[in-house]
Formats: structure tokens, sequence, C-alpha cells
């Protein structure tokens, strides 16, 4: 029975090599050697009779040694009865006999059993001490149909895990760099200047600003130059989500932990950034005893999930971002105190579009190339128009704004009718007020603003803190 255990798969010349013969005889083997393959048969029979494949073993006359029951049950006879018969007996054109004398394997070889069933068989010498002494005939497929089936359904369920595989790295990866941030106004500029240094590190970040001005581009930017850029990007808009889902969201849940959870369980977001990087875009609007449970998490680098026992470590970075005055809220207790001064590590505060006023036009011409294959131009007037215009929703606002004219524009000059009503009025508007000698009040608030601000930094060395403390406004909106 140890016959193979001292034997060598041929892989040039695709054979089975059995030890020689004083060697076998060494090691107590029985005398398989002198030309009967009784034994190795009988090693067939224990292992080969459950597989879902057919196999014969021929002896160097072309006798059949053993069959096993799929073989029998293909051909439909008694394989005991089959135990002795030529091979050719049953396959009148096999090739077994031409195995035998070349001593070469032939794989994946076509035969005809009875005219009616095809089937793909490998047929592989068995050799000792050089000589041919047997064959094994094996059956791969019971026809090329087969074979054909099962590479269409191999392909299929290749192009479906490519698929996957596809939609899962683009959920878990960054896609902005630094340079998708477009602008070369001061505040800009420092802005990408300052978020570049911190993505060195491994600090926490918390990146500030108006809704529409641009905060997931540097929380992918940051992402993507650091040194887990090649881990994965995690973003959950806490805002997006209900609140009491969102717990279960960020940390995942056991199986049966509520009403409705998927019977294997979950794992939450924070699992899945590990060795990566975790962005809460709007962590203001975070729950309070998910608040809790995140400061937890940062200062432990562990996660247990909902109904879990088990702590589990996590390796991730966190970059936070929010449209929200968070030490107001600390005043009002809608915000914990002590998480604000874990993520607001290293700040990063992204200017309003209305304070960079001579982006706009770089920021035309991009949205212009990246939503028209046309070669578009903003007429002046309406450029003009577009300078004026406060931009109370900031860069998303104006993405909006020229896809609209886009659409609306059959040439390929956008004019002051191919934007939105509301852009045309308050152009019309500050246009009539200056004509009559008279500011607009918005331009008077923000001339009166100027003077203000002017003064204080005056008084203040130019420190922007002190500044805001004397103004009695944060930081961020300074």
């Amino acid at each position: 029975m140890g016959v193979l255990a001292d034997s060598k798969a041929d892989t040039n010349g695709m054979a089975i090599h059995l030890a020689p013969r004083g060697r076998a005889q060494r090691n107590g083997f029985p005398g398989v050697f002198t030309g009967e393959l009784n034994d190795l048969a009988e090693l067939f029979k224990l292992t080969l009779d459950s597989v879902y494949s057919g196999t014969i073993v021929c002896d160097k006359h072309s006798r059949i040694l053993y069959m096993n029951r799929f073989y029998a049950d293909l051909l439909g006879v008694d394989r005991e009865e089959a135990v002795g018969r030529h091979i050719m007996d049953f396959f009148p054109s096999s090739r077994v006999p031409s195995v035998i004398d070349s001593g070469r394997a032939e794989l994946g070889a076509r035969c005809t059993l009875r005219a009616a069933i095809d089937l793909v068989v490998n047929r592989i010498p068995i050799k000792a001490d050089g000589e041919t002494i047997g064959v094994v005939l094996q059956t791969v497929f019971r026809s090329y149909t087969e074979v054909n089936e099962l590479m269409k359904r191999l392909n299929s369920l290749e192009k479906r895990v490519v698929q996957y595989k596809r939609g899962l790295d683009s959920m878990l990866s960054a896609t902005y760099t630094f340079d998708s941030i477009v602008g070369e106004s001061k505040g800009i500029v420092e802005a990408k200047q300052l978020a570049e240094k911190y993505a060195r590190t491994d600090a926490a970040v918390l990146i500030m600003g108006a809704t529409g001005t641009g905060k997931e581009l540097f929380a992918h930017s940051v992402h993507l130059a650091s040194d887990r850029r090649d881990g994965p990007f995690v973003c959950v808009n806490c805002a997006a989500i209900p609140r009491d889902l969102l717990e279960s969201e960020l940390f995942g849940y056991e199986a049966g932990a509520f009403t409705g959870a998927r019977q294997k369980g979950k794992a939450g977001k924070i699992e899945l950034a590990d060795r990566g990087t975790l962005f809460l875009d709007e962590i203001g609007d975070i729950p309070a005893n998910a608040q809790a449970k995140l400061l937890r998490v940062l200062e432990s680098k562990k996660i247990e999930r909902l109904g879990g026992v088990k702590a589990v470590s996590v390796d991730f970075r966190l970059v936070a971002a929010t449209h929200r005055d968070l030490k107001s809220m600390i005043k009002r207790e809608e915000f914990r105190e002590d998480l604000f001064y874990r993520v607001n590590t290293m700040t990063v505060e992204v200017p309003d579009l209305s304070a960079r006023e001579e982006d706009i036009p770089l920021l035309v011409e991009h949205f212009l190339d990246a939503v028209s294959e046309r070669r578009l131009y903003v007429s002046p007037e309406a450029l003009s128009m577009l300078e004026r215009y406060p931009w109370p929703g900031n860069v998303r606002e104006l993405r909006s704004a020229v896809e609209r004219a886009v659409t609306l524009a059959d040439g390929v000059e956008l004019e002051p009718a191919h934007f939105p009503t509301e852009i045309q009025g308050y152009a019309h508007n500050a246009v009539s007020v200056r004509e009559k000698g008279v500011q607009s009040l918005a331009k008077s608030i923000s001339t009166y603003e100027k003077e203000v601000l002017s003064k204080a930094l005056a008084a203040t060395g130019g420190n922007m803190s002190r500044t805001a403390r004397l103004l009695g406004i944060s930081r961020s909106t300074l």
C-alpha cells in the first residue's frame, strides 16, 4: 500500500514512476514491481470509488486491473467482471496500447464510447525501472460540451468577481488629489499647503468650511498624500444616515443584535478602515451616544460591535469635516468637548467661494471641460455676472450653474440667460443700484465688515485667534 509514497511525478514526460524494485523491497513493499499492479489497484479502490471522475488502471498487456464505480456506471457493466478483460473490449479504438508502447502521456484526448458518448480523457503511463508497466486511464469530463459549459460558468463567475471587486475598490478608495483642487487664490493655496503638511503625519485632521466648498476633496487628497494611501478610504456622511442607524453603521453589529439585523452580523465602517483612513463627513451631526463610543475607539484603537463582547483592534487615521461651529455646539452641549479636542489635532479651513473671487474663471473653465465634450466659452457679460454673485452654495452651486448653462446653450458661448434666474436677478439688481449711485445692501455690509475686521486685526497685531475672541466670533468665521 506504500507504492506511491516513494513515487514521483515526471512533469516533462507526464508519467507515474515507481521506486526501483530493490529499494521498495528494503522498505517492505510488496512485489508490485515484478509487473503486477494489484497492490496499486488496491490503493485506487480505497481512494477513487467515491470520486466524480472515471478511473481505470491497466497492466502492460492493456488488461483492466481496476475500474472505479463511476466508470462502471458509465459503461453499464459489473466492474468485478470487467477486471482482467482487455481495454479494447470496451473501447475498440482505445489508445492505451499505444501509450504502453510509446511511454508518453496523452492528456485531454477525445474518446467516443459506443458512438453515443464523448469523453475527455487522460492516459498516463506507469513506469518502473524505465519500463512502462501499465496505464492510468482517467475521464475528466463526459464530453467537450461539459468542458465548454464549465468554462462559460467560470468566465461568468470571474466577470462577476471582477465587477464586485471594482465596486468594492471604488467604495473604499480615494479619488481626488491636491491637483484636483482648482484655484490660485491666497486662501485656497494656503489651505492646500497646510493640508499637504498634515498628510505626512498620522494625526487626526479636522476640515472646516461651509457647505459646498470642497471639504471632501481635501479629505481624499490627505489620504492619497499619506503613508496610508494603499489602504482603504472609508467615507461616512454622518448627516445622511438616520441617527438611530448611524451607530450600527460605524461600529457594526453581531448576529441577532437587534430586530432586522443580518444573520451573520455586519462589519462597521471603522473596521473597514483598518490600515487606512476613516473620513467622517459632517461629524457635527453624530448623536451623543455615538460620540462617546467614537471617543473610546479613538483613544483605545479597539472596537466592539453592537451586541458583541469581543474587542477588535483597528488601525486607522481619522479625517473629519464639518460646516458647523463645533465650539458653539460644545457650549450648547450638543458636541462633546473631549471629542472635539481629539479630532481637532490639526485643522484646515476651506475658504468660501465669495472669498476667492479670482478663482471663479478657473473653476468655470474646469467645469466646462468636465461636463461637456464640446469646446465652450463664457461670454464676458456672463463671467462678470458670475464674479459678482455671492455663491451661498459655494463651488457646488457654481458647478450646478455651469452644468445648467451647458444644457441650455445651443452654440459655443454661454450667455447670462443660460444661467439660473437667481444669478441673473442678483446681477441686475446690483447694476441697477450702482447706476443710481447707491451701493447694494450686500456690498455695504461687506465694506463695513472689512473695515471692522481690518481695525480688529491691527489691534491684535494680526493674531487670528485673538481677533476672533475680540469680535466674539469663531476663528473659522473670521
